[in-house]
């Protein structure tokens, strides 16, 4: 297992408070982190039947709970998850909020004491169509207007509003197309307005062959997030 020592620029441009982690799994790690799961989380891994998305799951898991971990200056074996009813993970008793994503053998996590959503986007070809799904007919100019080949800002657009949706918990029962994207390609940040509402920060950053985004709302901490902060 190999563990990313180059998300600290990425961290650096987000408001608030958040810790990543990332890491690139081998089968001897996939098996020291499965003794980490719950039985609930067994059980799921038993049900894949490929080896690839089970490879997939326990490396998620993993870096949720190093991340946390790592905040928490506990061990990772000890962090107890839960996937809510949304899908999404919930960090049992503590009021923090973990996200995950994987691609191939890398695996990400971010976890603050207030919402906070990452994805990570391997830099492949992509369907066209994508950019249909992603903006309204009169956003789909966007990606054009950024400092790389089509595909490969499409796939950014396209990681960035899914770190928005999955800091939301919303996932596609909110339409990427009523999230309004604004890039600033040289500081490696973006911002998302949602249907005229809040305004999320997105950092990004270009990492193993892959795109990834770390989303977050602006402005200080809520009280009760301090005090989860210094738990």
């Amino acid at each position: 297992m190999t563990a990313w020592t180059d998300l600290d620029a990425l961290r650096k441009r987000l408001p608030g408070r958040a810790h990543l982690h990332g890491l690139t799994a081998d089968a001897e790690a996939v098996s020291r982190w499965k003794a980490w799961l719950s039985d609930a989380e067994h059980r799921r891994w038993a049900s894949f039947g490929a080896a690839k998305r089970k490879r997939e799951f326990v490396a998620g898991r993993a870096a949720a709970r190093t991340v946390l971990a790592h905040a928490w200056a506990v061990r990772p074996d000890t962090v107890r998850l839960h996937q809510a009813d949304d899908g999404a993970l919930d960090v049992e008793k503590s009021g923090w909020h973990v996200s995950l994503a994987h691609s191939g053998a890398h695996a990400v996590a971010a976890c603050a004491p207030h919402p906070v959503g990452i994805d990570l986007e391997q830099i492949q070809p992509r369907d066209s169509s994508l950019r249909r799904f992603l903006f309204a007919p009169e956003r789909r100019g966007l990606p054009d207007a950024l400092p790389w080949d089509a595909n490969t800002s499409l796939l950014l657009c396209w990681t960035l509003k899914e770190s928005v949706l999955k800091a939301r918990r919303s996932g596609f029962r909110c339409s990427p197309k009523d999230l309004h994207l604004s890039v600033d390609a040289p500081a490696r940040r973006a911002t998302v307005e949602v249907r005229g509402r809040e305004t999320w920060t997105v950092g990004f950053e270009r990492l193993h062959g892959c795109w990834c985004a770390v989303a977050l709302l602006p402005g200080p901490l809520r009280p009760e997030d301090e005090a989860s902060a210094d738990r």
